[in-house]
């Protein structure tokens, strides 16, 4: 069974770990230690429902902004970072035993990052309720630009 530290932060706003679908990474960072180095991503997460708004489109809630740190990460496959990172699922697999336990972090690409990542350990920094303000999230039209 895999244990992500922090994951109680995500479960408490969604109530269980959240699909990822349609999640859009915001942005992406190595930073080096002692041992290897740590790869820390934040993510614009949010709950889709089956209302439909005055806009026609479904509603969407929890808009939250996940911090994500895998750390002494290694083999690290990720591509096509660009102006907007729209991921179709982000999947987290333990293998190895106890001692030898390593994450598998895959980010299943629809438009921009993909790929995947292996690391020792898997962290939720944080889980900050946001809503992007000049997006197609932002709860009133004209706050678009």
């Amino acid at each position: 069974m895999r244990h992500i530290d922090g994951e109680e932060k995500l479960s408490a706003i969604f109530g269980a770990w959240p699909s990822f679908h349609d999640a859009e990474v915001l942005s992406l960072c190595y930073e080096r230690t002692a041992r290897s180095f740590d790869v820390t991503t934040v993510i614009h997460v949010f709950e889709m429902t089956s209302e439909v708004d005055q806009r026609g489109h479904y509603k969407i809630v929890k808009h939250t902004r996940v911090t994500l740190r895998c750390e002494d990460a290694t083999d690290v496959q990720l591509e096509g970072f660009n102006g907007q990172n729209v991921l179709s699922s982000l999947s987290i697999v333990e293998e190895g035993l106890n001692s030898e336990r390593t994450y598998v972090v895959t980010f299943g690409g629809c438009f921009g990052i993909e790929g995947f990542l292996r690391c020792q350990r898997v962290v939720v920094v944080d889980a900050i309720p946001w809503t992007p303000k000049h997006s197609v999230y932002a709860e009133e039209p004209n706050q678009l630009e």
